[in-house]
């Protein structure tokens, strides 16, 4: 078995990165992306080309150019013709577990579909925005801060009755002393979160600010200097445009990512349920491994399939309840296997909070995925798009185990089932109607232009 696992990690390490091809190719194509390849009836776009040229291992893109585009196309074109016969076989036909895992990709890509149409599209960041960013970032600021649990010290400080004792705005800001005031932060545009910073750039110099709540602490700002460069010219702006716009940008996606999340999932109600994530915390923290890496921030998949298959006192118990549904532990550990988040091996306190954490998640991006489908974001060509990558990527590896299965007595060694297995696959190459359209293929710009599209709820707003 293990001399099995090896050969199948060895083979499957081109289809591998082009699994992950399904997560950043998530944007509707344009209609006129050229064909570079077709594999009898199948397309293959120079967009979807680009992506996988991007994910695919040094080993191949640093060959010279014209050879490290066939290399990077022939494992695309691997990959097909393996699903395609998989397809044939009917191996996936009847694999509930494949069926459910395409599910969840295609709920995945109907939320990055969602996010663009209520995010992404509707922003937009206009030329005074940017100059009033770029003056900004002309400028420094230097502040002193007052923070305290009590509102009543906050007054007191801005009443002239108790000094201003000094605290750093956020642990490792730059600090100065200056020869009046003493310590202050240094602070610059876009050093601070944006509300903070509109709030800053805005107080006159010398005067206290109101008390700010922040929900656990009251904090009052001082601006007791302010830098201005003096000579600041058009090209600069010029210059820096495309950088401050991209910043002004990102703020304002995930500032509408934030309320979105709020506005669809309060109405959800959501509960975790208490006992089923203490035990689950407690099954995961005494199986955790013995010396703790901290680069292990992931559940094994042996664990997960140990808790599914033997532990169902622990997998049946539902441990979220919503508007919507309800998820069981089983249900979470499914989509923790398809889109695993990082948990927290520091305590077991660090570890639960993670767990809660990655249930809350899964469940929103649930109740995102259903709202998508209603607005029938599920029939959009980058959707569909998305779950033919992801079955072919699933197919492909279930072909390659049953190659194995079927031949494993005449295997000595992995040499041999690679060699098998290389001329099986040329077999398969040899019958089906491969076409290569070289012009098309030698002109598909492979920088990461156009990669932007990959941000997502998860990555701009993870709760």
């Amino acid at each position: 078995m293990k001399r099995y696992l090896h050969i199948v990690k060895h083979v499957m390490i081109g289809l591998g990165l082009l699994m992950f091809l399904g997560v950043f190719h998530c944007g509707q194509k344009y209609p006129e992306s050229p064909i570079v390849a077709k594999v009898g009836s199948r397309l293959i776009t120079a967009d979807e080309y680009a992506f996988t040229y991007e994910l695919s291992p040094r080993q191949l893109t640093s060959l010279e150019n014209h050879e490290a585009r066939l290399a990077v196309l022939d494992k695309l074109i691997e990959r097909i013709v393996l699903a395609q016969n998989a397809e044939k076989l009917d191996l996936g036909l009847k694999d509930t577990m494949m069926q459910r895992a395409v599910d969840l990709y295609r709920r995945q890509a109907i939320n990055r579909e969602l996010y663009l149409k209520h995010i992404r599209t509707p922003i937009s960041v206009n030329e005074d925005e940017e100059r009033e960013a770029f003056r900004r970032s002309k400028m420094t600021l230097f502040i002193k801060h007052f923070e305290s649990e009590n509102e009543e010290d906050a007054i007191n400080v801005l009443k002239g009755i108790t000094p201003l004792k000094h605290t750093p705005i956020y642990p490792g800001v730059e600090e100065k002393t200056l020869d009046i005031f003493g310590p202050v932060d240094v602070i610059g545009w876009n050093d601070v979160n944006d509300n903070l910073e509109e709030h800053l750039y805005n107080l006159p110099v010398y005067q206290f600010s109101e008390p700010i709540f922040d929900g656990r602490k009251y904090h009052v700002f001082k601006v007791v200097e302010q830098e201005r460069e003096v000579l600041v010219r058009e090209n600069d702006f010029l210059a820096n445009r495309e950088s401050i716009h991209g910043i002004l940008r990102k703020r304002k996606e995930t500032k509408a990512a934030s309320q979105f999340v709020q506005d669809i999932m309060a109405p959800q109600k959501l509960i975790i349920k208490a006992g089923a994530l203490n035990q689950l915390t407690d099954k995961l923290w005494s199986s955790r491994p013995a010396s703790v890496d901290p680069r292990i921030q992931y559940i094994s998949n042996d664990e997960i399939k140990y808790i599914s298959a033997n532990d169902q006192e622990i997998a049946r118990q539902p441990i979220a309840i919503f508007k919507d549904g309800t998820m069981t532990v089983d249900d979470i550990l499914f989509h923790y296997k398809v889109n695993p988040q990082k948990i927290s091996y520091d305590s077991e306190l660090a570890l639960r909070e993670s767990l809660k954490n990655a249930v809350a998640l899964y469940v929103r991006d649930w109740v995102f995925s259903e709202k998508g489908i209603r607005e029938k974001l599920d029939r959009w060509p980058s959707v569909k798009e998305e779950v033919q990558t992801r079955s072919e990527y699933l197919l492909a590896k279930k072909m390659v185990n049953s190659i194995y299965n079927d031949n494993v007595a005449d295997f000595k060694n992995d040499e041999e089932f690679q060699n098998y297995l290389n001329k099986y696959i040329s077999e398969l190459k040899e019958k089906a109607n491969i076409q290569v359209f070289e012009e098309q293929l030698m002109a598909v710009n492979t920088t990461d232009e156009g990669l932007s599209r990959k941000v997502d709820f998860i990555a701009v707003y993870a709760q």
